[in-house]
């Protein structure tokens, strides 16, 4: 059974950026890296997770409207932050799940108000979705961390291969559509950099990618993955998220975030079609 989750809420701010008027909370937590015992799985991730001493800082962001479209774009290949190894490029082709932080979980309390669909596509160097290949059920989220479980046969990805790097690095998009009557919630979790800057926290390399401060456009990867595509991808390029705490129209502050979303991967060759069902530990307590 999992033990409750406990959440402590620090900040509240609300600040004009050029995106829409979200509503942001600060939340102090800690994350537990050993959560996955996939077969030879891999985790893709971007976004910081910085201990201060023990524990870390994320945003929860939230007051979507419905039709709004947010996501996060990947390549096979890159060195993800955290305690993670890189996904072999040629080799780890299939999408097992996605792995994600809702610090609201209305969407069990509420089913049909806050649901939330995933969709996977195909993608080019900006983010834009270029072939769509897989679209989850409708999704009510859970407060803590949620995994949208993808079974055999996993989302095969060998086709997604961009053409400014080797073919064996596939590139490709994961978007959240708020479907819901209400769709204010899930209130999606984001790393969090101003946080931890005005605590004096030390951003230190431990078990993660050098912390860049304020985080640029540019960074260990070609752009910031994390985006908000408005409704039918308005936005390509798409906007970026501004730290919650910055208080520029151009992140010269805190600089931006990413959405706290892993994708774990098997990694079962080119094309493999899968025979065994995937198999799951219980994702155990976050918070100690």
């Amino acid at each position: 059974m999992r033990k409750a989750i406990a959440i402590t809420v620090l900040i509240v701010l609300s600040i004009p950026t050029c995106l829409p008027a979200f509503e942001k909370k600060a939340f102090r937590m800690r994350e537990d890296y050993g959560v996955h015992s996939l077969r030879d799985n891999c985790t893709l991730q971007y976004y910081y997770f910085i201990p201060c001493p023990t524990y870390s800082w994320f945003w929860g962001f939230y007051n979507w409207d419905c039709g709004d479209i947010i996501g996060k774009f990947f390549t096979v290949g890159d060195t993800p932050t955290g305690v993670a190894t890189a996904c072999d490029p040629v080799d780890c082709h299939n999408i097992a799940g996605i792995e994600f932080l809702d610090f609201a979980g209305f969407g069990t309390l509420y089913p049909g108000f806050f649901t939330v669909q995933f969709d996977i596509y195909c993608a080019n160097e900006s983010g834009a979705p270029l072939l769509p290949i897989w679209t989850s059920s409708p999704v009510e989220t859970h407060i803590g961390w949620n995994v949208v479980q993808i079974d055999s046969p996993w989302v095969m990805i060998t086709h997604c291969s961009t053409l400014w790097q080797p073919p064996s690095a596939p590139r490709f998009l994961v978007t959240a559509t708020h479907i819901g009557t209400e769709c204010t919630y899930p209130q999606w979790a984001f790393d969090n950099i101003s946080a931890h800057v005005s605590l004096e926290c030390e951003m230190h390399d431990l078990g993660c990618l050098p912390i860049l401060y304020p985080r640029p456009y540019d960074s260990y990867y070609p752009t910031i993955h994390s985006g908000y595509y408005g409704i039918d991808f308005a936005y390509v390029p798409p906007l970026w998220f501004l730290d919650g705490g910055d208080t520029s129209q151009d992140g010269t502050v805190y600089g931006f975030l990413e959405l706290t979303w892993k994708i774990l991967l098997e990694c079962a060759g080119p094309w493999n079609q899968a025979v065994e069902p995937t198999t799951w530990s219980g994702i155990k307590n976050m918070y100690r």
